[in-house]
């Protein structure tokens, strides 16, 4: 018998490879316009995570409407302003291209005096927006300017509200020179934003772009501060160092993160128009979001008119948030918890001071200084009476946690802030004559106020089975324990009736909406799961209620539902939730923006997260690999998806079938997996002990697999492992987005 560590050589020899061909594959994927592109709808999209511009041909001409996220006036959002191309003649027509790969944005422009090739960006540090011109003929020296936003409360001009004196605000002060063209914006009541546009000619052509070279490039960026000084030093210091710099070093660390950002994870699968989306997705998160960044508000970087410039708890952070998980870019999240923990006393203060020992609430929207104050005892409107903004927030913090297992982040930052956002409901619960806890009226979103509110009571349940679980695993001396276990075990059941899961107590499902609050037990929190029959039962029946009138749906409710039919096994219906998302243009931007009244980013991203539940779930601590494929996707694979656990997984299916599974274990946890299409098991590969695997009654494999090990499973032990490879699709399929044809 060979020794243990030949056997693992010789089965890692064996173990299937992943070859992607990165250029080549996000190619397919990327953005190309045959003409230029119209408004911010169709417009090519560029960011930082901070800073970005929507680049489109407004009043014609083309120009980057530019934005930071982090730049807020009185807990809202601004429009910035427009760079615009000004050139010699008038403007015929032009092409475009978002290379996904390099996250960059090009094209060329046609005038009736020649042409201007353009290629663009956004550096991160310094943070700047690159602009590179070449003129021909008669445009030969083409330039840029800049027409500054009016700074207005953009929520009060939506709804045509009167502006008061305090909105006011007075002009910027605009100064053109030469090189440089600045911009000051100050508020009333403190404040500023400035812009600096610094232009520095470059000899060599832009046929030359790929050695980061070419004709004029300008360097644009927002500064912001307490005074308008401030702001512009901001600007111009950022402006300045990126013309040091040059393009040329620009442009290679700026391609050095992408290039590392995209293979953190692969997923490829045969329906060109929905991997395309997904994949536009994904560049759209390292677009929006960085580590180090702002929460990624509503808008992000690219800023358009809106009744919502801030960050909306009820829903859509929380969806914005959810696809980074599975797609194992945790990094990103850091944004939002990062801000959780740097404004913790701020969500300390938004309760009564009453309870501020004890509890941390945030309302229903907020600027990033995350100031929602939330009482319910003096609530007066439905907004006020919305309790579970912050628990379901956490939720996802929890799943930061459980995707890394690192236990400070458990021990120092979710218990802690999750403690006290439970505290927020247990000040408020009341025994009833039953001898059950119960809620008081509380605000279902976008539903109704009811007590007993099925939305509040998941998120009390997940967060008392969360906290107990916390704090044995941690093993603190909580004295909360009782009182937690008490609550939990007497907590009023979950109100329903023969049409599913009701609103909440006394408040039976009436008719369709497109906020499915009242299902969270079902989704996202697995309260409630189809592993057992009568749980199942409830789902189907509570689905079928939901959706019977989906013409009041919005996106976001298709997004869901798909997420929920996939829970189910159900990918063929599944997928024809997410189509007849993507069929609305009513909604579906060519681009794939998302907007109602105004932008609402989280729509698009959460479509991500559901096509992520159709290839790899995690709930009732198992791994379901391939749970709710469409038939039609023969063929599919993805690489490097990550589970809570801390596990990484990667899968080929193939004719229908699944091939094979690869798990790493970052944490040695409790390993169980599922493949709905497998009989039996045997190990292929591994790295690390020979791990031993069992199978249970319920057909799923309990495999022991230490940290820092990883095994390969296949249904049999010859048949020769695929490789991960894109889906094959035909050269036409390539390109989807921008969805222009039905517009044109």
């Amino acid at each position: 018998m060979l020794p243990a560590h030949l056997l693992t050589l010789i089965a890692l020899q064996t173990a299937p490879a992943t070859r992607v061909d990165w250029p080549a594959f996000i190619a397919r994927h990327d953005l190309v316009w045959s003409r230029l592109p119209s408004g911010w709808g169709e417009s090519a999209f560029i960011g930082n995570g901070r800073l970005g511009a929507t680049i489109d041909v407004r009043d014609s001409a083309l120009g980057w409407t530019i934005n930071r996220t982090d730049v807020v006036h009185d807990q809202s959002r601004y429009p910035i302003g427009r760079v615009v191309l000004k050139t010699a003649g008038a403007v015929q027509g032009g092409d475009a291209r978002l290379t996904l790969w390099d996250a960059e944005a090009s094209g060329t422009l046609t005038t009736d005096r020649g042409a201007v090739r353009w290629r663009s960006f956004t550096a991160s540090r310094p943070s700047a927006i690159v602009i590179v011109l070449e003129g021909t003929g008669g445009e030969s020296g083409v330039t840029l300017d800049w027409s500054a936003a009016e700074a207005r409360p953009p929520r009060k001009v939506y709804r045509k509200d009167p502006f008061a004196p305090e909105d006011l605000h007075p002009p910027p002060i605009v100064t053109r020179a030469p090189h440089e063209i600045t911009s000051v914006q100050s508020f009333i009541g403190g404040g500023a934003h400035a812009e600096s546009i610094r232009r520095v000619s470059v000899v060599p052509p832009l046929r030359n772009a790929e050695r980061g070279t070419g004709g004029e490039a300008f360097y644009v960026s927002i500064g912001q501060g307490s005074t308008g000084r401030e702001a512009l030093a901001e600007a111009r210091a950022a402006t300045r160092e990126a013309a040091l710099l040059g393009t040329r070093r620009l442009e290679s660390d700026h391609r050095t993160w992408w290039h590392a950002y995209y293979p953190e994870s692969f997923l490829t699968f045969p329906d060109a128009r929905l991997e395309a989306y997904y994949w536009i997705q994904i560049y759209k998160l390292g677009s929006a979001m960085r580590a180090d960044g702002p929460i990624l508000d509503l808008n992000g970087p690219w800023f358009n008119a809106t009744p919502w410039p801030g960050i909306w708890w009820n829903l859509n952070i929380q969806l914005t948030y959810s696809p980074l998980f599975r797609a194992n870019r945790l990094d990103l999240a850091e944004s939002l918890f990062r801000n959780l923990d740097r404004h913790r006393q701020a969500l300390i203060d938004n309760v009564p001071e009453r309870l501020r020992a004890d509890a941390a609430a945030i309302g229903r929207s907020s600027g990033p200084d995350l100031v929602r104050p939330v009482d319910l005892a003096t609530a007066q409107s439905d907004a006020a009476r919305e309790m579970g903004d912050l628990p379901w927030t956490l939720y996802y913090y929890w799943l930061d946690y459980r995707f890394q297992m690192d236990e400070r982040i458990l021990r120092e930052r979710v218990y802690p802030l999750l403690k006290r956002a439970i505290g927020n409901y247990l000040a408020y619960v009341e025994r009833g004559e039953d001898g059950r806890w119960h809620l008081p009226p509380t605000e279902s979103p976008e539903l109704a106020t009811v007590p007993d509110a099925n939305y509040d009571l998941a998120l009390l349940t997940w967060g008392l089975e969360t906290l107990i679980a916390s704090a044995g695993h941690l093993r603190v001396d909580e004295p909360l324990l009782p009182r937690w276990r008490d609550v939990l075990a007497n907590l009023t059941p979950f109100p329903t009736d023969s049409a599913g899961l009701m609103v909440g107590r006394g408040r039976p499902w009436k008719e369709s909406h497109r906020h499915y609050s009242h299902l969270l037990a079902v989704y996202p929190l697995h309260l409630i799961t189809p592993d057992r029959p009568e749980q199942r039962s409830l789902i189907e029946t509570s689905l079928r209620t939901w959706e019977r009138d989906a013409a009041l749906f919005r996106g976001y409710s298709f997004t869901g539902g798909a997420a929920m039919h996939a829970l189910l096994g159900e990918g063929d219906t599944a997928l024809s939730r997410l189509n007849r998302y993507l069929d609305a243009p009513r909604y579906m931007q060519p681009n794939t923006f998302y907007a109602e009244a105004g932008p609402v980013i989280e729509t698009p991203l959460s479509a991500a997260t559901s096509i992520q539940d159709m290839f790899l779930q995690d709930w009732g601590g198992a791994l379901r690999v391939f749970p709710a494929v469409p038939a039609a996707w023969t063929d599919a694979a993805f690489d490097r998806l990550r589970t809570e656990g801390a596990f990484v997984v990667s899968a080929v299916r193939h004719d229908g079938r699944t091939a094979w599974v690869r798990i790493e274990s970052l944490a040695g946890q409790p390993c169980r997996l599922v493949v709905p299409d497998w009989e039996s098991a045997v190990v292929r590969a591994h790295m690390g002990p020979v791990p031993n695997v069992s199978q249970g009654p319920g057909g799923d494999y309990v495999i022991d697999l230490h940290k820092g090990a990883s095994v390969v499973l296949a249904p049999d032990a010859t048949t020769p492992l695929a490789e991960v490879r894109p889906v094959t699709l035909s050269p036409a399929a390539a390109n989807q987005w921008p969805a222009l044809k039905e517009r044109e």
